[in-house]
């Protein structure tokens, strides 16, 4: 009998066959399942599934929004980090999953990239944050890569479970130009 933790093991499961309902010739006893607990035997959530579902990706925003933005002063990017949830199916199992962003992995647009595990925050916080030291057109793209937890109806614990795997969703904002201001004196 298997170890499983503060469940009960469930029983093996035994079948036996006749050619007909008339018929007293039953077949011999056959195994289909042994001894088994209970988490083994609900269906996993694999990551081609959870590939599958829909995650919206994250607003996200820089600092200054303007359509200009200035060299050698630091751009805040920042996203509104936030679980989201499914309910869908797997074979005739209904399954809770929530999802939630782990990493985000920020291309600035000058060939500059900045991975990390905080969404940031805005103004006054530099958390995450990009200088660009030259004069350019920009577009900054987050990749958000996503970990998820599920639950099958029925699990009588109504356990939540890993996610083998991730998911990415990809966020563009909108383009802009770095300037340089130069200041000259006049007179």
């Amino acid at each position: 009998m298997p170890a499983c933790g503060d469940d009960s093991p469930v029983e093996p499961l035994w079948r036996r066959t006749r050619p007909s309902a008339a018929s007293d010739n039953w077949s011999r006893w056959e195994m289909l399942a042994g001894w088994a607990c209970p988490q083994d035997l609900l269906p996993p959530f694999p990551q081609a599934d959870f590939r599958r579902l829909k995650i919206d990706p994250l607003a996200a925003h820089r600092q200054p929004e303007r359509d200009e933005v200035l060299v050698n002063k630091p751009l805040i990017v920042y996203v509104d980090a936030e679980h989201r949830t499914f309910r869908t199916s797997l074979f005739t199992y209904g399954i809770d999953v929530d999802v939630y962003p782990v990493e985000y992995a920020w291309d600035f647009g000058d060939g500059e990239t900045l991975t990390t595990t905080s969404p940031g925050n805005p103004y006054p916080s530099f958390d995450v944050a990009h200088t660009y030291r030259e004069a350019t057109s920009a577009t900054v793209v987050l990749t958000t890569i996503w970990k998820g937890t599920y639950r099958v109806d029925e699990d009588p614990d109504g356990e939540w479970r890993d996610v083998s795997g991730t998911a990415t969703t990809t966020t563009t904002l909108d383009p802009f130009d770095v300037i340089e201001l130069r200041s000259r004196l006049d007179g």
